[in-house]
């Protein structure tokens, strides 16, 4: 079942807050696995579920509408024989450093969203908070929960 952006918004915000606490807080200590797993499933069911699918099949409900049909998120290590290119995942879709010449890439640069909502939140907090480190994250831990759900 995929999550409405509505519902999912304070999970999200939850989580958000949460790797701001322990970006402020502990510095120098990252998230376990099973922590950045369960990270990147949140933010893949508010962002990625939509085009990608619940299980990431490239099957979600907006993906019949959409003029380039999405990815099969769980065969990323099969195309790159069996070994999951994590750098080249992340540079996908953090999407501020790439260039495509042919146009539109038929999906949102989650960098700059991770990097204004981090911005966002940092506004409330009373002390500095390194947003480019908070949006990293997030997309770090959305990279960790596709490589844990490779067939």
């Amino acid at each position: 079942m995929i999550t409405s952006i509505s519902t999912a918004r304070p999970a999200l915000q939850l989580c958000a807050a949460s790797l701001l606490l322990l970006a402020t807080a502990v510095p120098g200590r990252a998230l376990d696995e099973a922590s950045q797993v369960a990270l990147g499933k949140t933010e893949y069911i508010a962002h990625c579920a939509a085009c990608h699918g619940a299980g990431g099949k490239g099957d979600g409900p907006v993906a019949e509408v959409l003029a380039k049909k999405p990815l099969d998120l769980t065969r990323i290590s099969a195309r790159y024989s069996g070994q999951f290119p994590r750098d080249a995942v992340q540079q996908v879709i953090d999407g501020r450093n790439m260039i495509n010449p042919h146009g539109d890439r038929g999906m949102p640069v989650w960098g700059n969203r991770y990097f204004q909502s981090a911005m966002s939140l940092a506004e409330g907090v009373p002390h500095d908070v390194d947003v480019q480190a908070l949006a990293f994250g997030r997309v770090a831990a959305l990279v960790t929960y596709l490589e844990a759900i490779q067939e």
